[in-house]
């Protein structure tokens, strides 16, 4: 995770918002969690809509 904060302040990324993300890392992975499984998610209603 501190690589990736390191590579955000890199980029420009403000020291706030990554101050932010160490604070509250759990829902950083969370919501990083979902959003990665949205498009399995969204892949498989199109193929069961289409099925049908």
């Amino acid at each position: 995770m501190e690589r990736a904060f390191g590579w955000l302040l890199a980029i420009g990324y403000p020291r706030q918002g990554v101050d932010w993300l160490r604070r509250h890392r759990l829902w950083v992975i969370l919501v990083l969690a979902v959003l990665a499984w949205l498009p399995v998610i969204g892949l498989v209603w199109l193929f069961f809509s289409l099925l049908s």
